[in-house]
C-alpha cells in the first residue's frame, strides 16, 4: 500500500475481494480521515471559544481569525485532553459543570454537588476519579476574633456548607445553630456575622488540553 509524502496517508492501488483485505482498507481509510482532521486547522476568535467538554488531540492547531500585529497566528495543543474553563472564585456551580484546575495541574473536574466556590482555591486532587470539596477553612471556635472573609465549618466536621465572615468580631461561647439558617442568608454569632453557602464538590474526570499560542506576528 502506497503512502502520501506529507501526511503519510495510505493509498490503495489494488483491492481483492478478500474480506480481510477490505476490512484492512476500510480501517486504514478511517485512520486517514483522523489524520486529515488533525491536519485541518480551525479558526476561532479567542481561545476561550473552545467547546467545553470536547476532547482535543495533541498537536491540534487553531488559527486566530482576527490576527493583529504583535499577536499570534494561532494556538497549538501540547496536551491531549478535554477543554474546560478555569476554576473561578465565588462562583455558583451546577451539577455536571466542568472546570480545569487553577493553577493548571493538567486535570479537568466535574461538579458532582452544586454550590458556590470559595475565595481561595481548593486543593485539587489529581488521582483518577477522586472527589473532594471546594473547601478551605477551619472548624468554628468559640470566643475567637474573626476577620472578614474568614471561613469556618461546623464543629461536627461536615463540609456540606461553609460560613464566610461578612462582619468581623468575636464569636460567641456557644456554637450557632447552623442548620436553621437558609443558604445565602446571614446569622449572628456574638459580634460576628456569617453568611451560609453550600460547598461545591468536585470529581476528577479527565486530562485537560493545553493550547499555547504560536507564530508571533512581527
Amino acid at each position: 500500500m502506497q503512502t502520501t509524502d506529507k501526511l503519510n496517508l495510505k493509498i490503495t492501488t489494488s483491492l481483492t475481494f478478500d474480506s480481510d483485505d477490505i476490512k484492512t482498507t476500510i480501517t486504514e481509510y478511517g485512520n486517514n480521515f483522523e489524520k486529515l482532521e488533525m491536519a485541518t486547522a480551525d479558526s476561532i476568535g479567542e481561545i476561550t471559544d473552545l467547546i467545553s467538554g470536547r476532547l482535543y488531540k495533541y498537536g491540534k492547531r487553531l488559527w486566530d481569525d482576527t490576527p493583529l500585529l504583535g499577536g499570534h497566528i494561532g494556538w497549538v495543543n501540547i496536551r491531549e485532553g478535554v477543554h474546560a474553563l478555569e476554576w473561578q472564585q465565588l462562583k455558583n456551580y451546577s451539577i455536571d459543570n466542568l472546570i480545569r484546575a487553577f493553577p493548571d495541574n493538567g486535570n479537568v473536574y466535574k461538579c458532582v454537588s452544586d454550590g458556590r466556590s470559595m475565595k481561595n482555591t481548593p486543593t485539587f486532587l489529581t488521582s483518577a476519579g477522586s472527589e473532594f470539596y471546594d473547601a478551605n477553612g477551619n472548624l468554628w471556635m468559640e470566643e475567637f476574633n474573626y476577620e472578614v472573609d474568614d471561613v469556618v465549618f461546623s464543629t461536627d466536621g461536615s463540609k456540606l456548607f461553609y460560613f464566610i465572615c461578612e462582619t468581623s468580631g468575636l464569636s460567641s461561647t456557644l456554637e450557632p445553630n447552623w442548620n436553621t439558617t437558609p443558604v445565602g442568608t446571614t446569622l449572628i454569632d456574638g459580634s460576628v456575622v456569617w453568611r451560609k453557602e453550600k460547598t461545591v464538590k468536585w470529581k476528577q474526570v479527565n486530562a485537560s488540553c493545553n493550547f499555547r499560542p504560536f507564530g508571533k506576528i512581527e
